[in-house]
């Protein structure tokens, strides 16, 4: 295992106006038959304002797959084309985002897939978390997550921290499930992938829930 510089860190972000980041996601899931699905998404940031970061964004090579074989989709996929905002603070605090509405799973996935940045420096061991109280109106369930700094380590030839977590919706035993990995570069605090499984989410309204894995791999 490789030496950091510094013993601890608070894994801060650094974004600049005007920069551009790429990120491949793809998933495996079973629902009647293998599914895999796979997509880029590109954006820039606009606006630094404080402490809150806007940022617009775009999908694109959007690939279904069932059993190995490629589905046509009859159309485009949901949210293909289409720019979609994001407001975030600096801590990982998401404060608006138009992607759940052109791509669907709500506020529920973005509790799911929130990254909270630590209020203080953390040593590898560390433990932080973060909790969201239930809102019925909207059916979100009393939700926590916990995040570990796991190790510093290279990946995708960048010096990172990696940060193992765990996510759960707590009133149900049918609620959202997640744990998995990210590496968090050293340099300037984005993503330089993450590997992760989650249980029981739906994804677009209609579709029974799934089960999976994914990664998510930044591209230069």
């Amino acid at each position: 295992m490789m030496a950091p510089a510094q013993d601890t860190t608070q894994l801060e972000w650094k974004p600049k106006v005007g920069e551009v980041t790429k990120l491949k996601f793809s998933m495996a899931m079973n629902m009647g038959g293998d599914i895999g699905v796979s997509f880029l998404i590109t954006s820039k940031t606009t606006k630094i304002e404080k402490d809150e970061v806007t940022t617009e964004s775009e999908m694109g090579d959007f690939q279904l797959m069932f059993n190995g074989q490629p589905m046509d989709m009859g159309g485009e996929a949901p949210g293909a084309g289409q720019k979609t905002t994001t407001v975030m603070k600096m801590n990982g605090a998401v404060v608006s985002d138009s992607s759940t509405a052109a791509m669907g799973g709500g506020e529920r996935l973005n509790r799911m897939n929130a990254f909270y940045r630590p209020s203080k420096p953390v040593k590898i061991g560390d433990t932080w978390e973060n909790e969201w109280k239930a809102d019925k109106e909207k059916g979100l369930q009393n939700s926590k997550a916990r995040w570990t700094l796991a190790a510093y380590e290279p990946k995708n030839g960048v010096d990172c921290w990696k940060v193992d977590y765990v996510f759960a919706e707590m009133d149900s035993t049918d609620g959202i499930s997640a744990n998995g990995s990210l590496w968090i570069s050293a340099k300037d605090g984005n993503m330089e992938y993450s590997k992760y499984e989650f249980q029981n989410v739906t994804f677009q309204e209609g579709m029974p829930p799934a089960s999976g894995s994914g990664e998510i791999t930044r591209v230069r």
